[in-house]
């Protein structure tokens, strides 16, 4: 088989290995020269490239190597197995996108009002009451994301978003965070810069009482891990783990693997990462991503492992990343006729050892 893997600032070291280990050596490319352009992806079986955020997540051009690049290499060549899947480029941190495909097929989804114009703030105000979440259109690991307390908070965060620097409001916002020492030491140290501005239109959601949300990851059709993220304590309201939330592998019940194996087929994706709130006997769809991290088995003495975990594979094996996507990829077909070598369905190959000398 052959492979592309492109370089990225994060678990490319654990990728290669993984391809040598089911002898692939992979053709490293990289987005920061010009050879990619040229490339002849028709060549290969597969394209891995793992993601990660330029500037901070809610920066417009987050992702424009996936969006640009990724987006122009299927397109050329659209019968190429690709990581992060093509499918989901289009939603991609993008939770506007995601909330108006959500919406039209009827999935459940937290009450949302997109903050389009002045009476959006208005039906905001009078349908979610307050506290309410108003989220930033674009961003990740719980950034960006407000707890609006009346009617005035609401209205600035709006007015921040259509860049109207008039409003008192909005005003303060940026020389609040131009003060925040955590803006320079990202600015000059780690020369990444925070936005300083929210991108229209934001989303203001209904707040939903709660001190645990769950993660689960659909791969092939069905869902290969699942976590529930806690709150560290009552003062967080969010349970992001790199926020300070714990996670904990215990049961998951069936109503959230089947909301999270429908989303999956309806959007044609082969990997998908969902956020989920639990709501009464069933789960509402916070966000969808194709690509989501994992904390490797055991590496945090905080996280909780239960018996009662209900989903194959193992996690010992679901959390091994590299592995999982590895496989799944040298098991699909390729649509432009070159089959990959069958070890097994979907399930089968996560299930097989993986010998520790990768």
């Amino acid at each position: 088989m052959k492979a592309v893997l492109m370089h990225s600032l994060e678990r490319f070291d654990s990728f290669l290995s993984t391809l040598r280990h089911y002898g692939i050596d992979p053709v490293v490319l990289s987005f920061d020269g010009q050879e990619w352009i040229d490339f002849d992806y028709s060549s290969v079986d597969f394209l891995i490239f793992y993601s990660s955020f330029a500037f901070s997540s809610h920066h417009p051009l987050a992702l424009w190597r996936v969006y640009d690049n990724l987006e122009h290499i299927h397109r050329a060549c659209p019968d190429l197995v690709i990581y992060p899947d093509p499918a989901l480029i289009y939603f991609y941190n993008d939770k506007y996108r995601q909330h108006l495909f959500l919406k039209s097929r009827g999935f459940p989804i937290p009450e949302t009002v997109p903050l389009l114009s002045p009476s959006s703030v208005e039906l905001a105000h009078e349908r979610l009451g307050y506290p309410m979440v108003v989220k930033n259109r674009y961003g990740a690991g719980g950034g960006a994301v407000f707890l609006v307390r009346d009617r005035t908070e609401l209205e600035s965060y709006y007015r921040i978003s259509q860049l109207d620097f008039m409003h008192p409001g909005a005003l303060s916002y940026l020389f609040r965070m131009l003060k925040q020492r955590m803006f320079y030491y990202n600015l000059l140290k780690e020369r990444k810069m925070t936005y300083p501005f929210l991108s229209p239109p934001l989303l203001a959601q209904k707040y939903i009482t709660t001190d645990r949300d769950l993660k689960t990851v659909v791969g092939d059709g069905k869902v290969v891990e699942g976590h529930w993220r806690f709150q560290a304590s009552r003062d967080q309201w969010k349970v992001n783990i790199d926020g300070g939330g714990i996670g904990r592998w215990s049961y998951i019940p069936s109503h959230a693997l089947e909301v999270s194996e429908r989303l999956a087929r309806e959007l044609q994706a082969s990997w998908i990462n969902l956020d989920l709130m639990p709501q009464g006997e069933g789960f509402l769809i916070s966000e969808f991503s194709p690509v989501w991290h994992h904390y490797a088995f055991g590496e945090k003495s905080t996280f909780v492992y239960d018996d009662d975990y209900n989903i194959d594979p193992p996690l010992s094996i679901s959390l091994d990343l590299e592995r999982i996507i590895v496989e799944s990829l040298i098991n699909r077909p390729n649509t432009a006729g070159r089959t990959s070598p069958q070890r097994g369905g979907p399930t089968d190959i996560l299930t097989h050892p993986l010998s520790t000398d990768t």
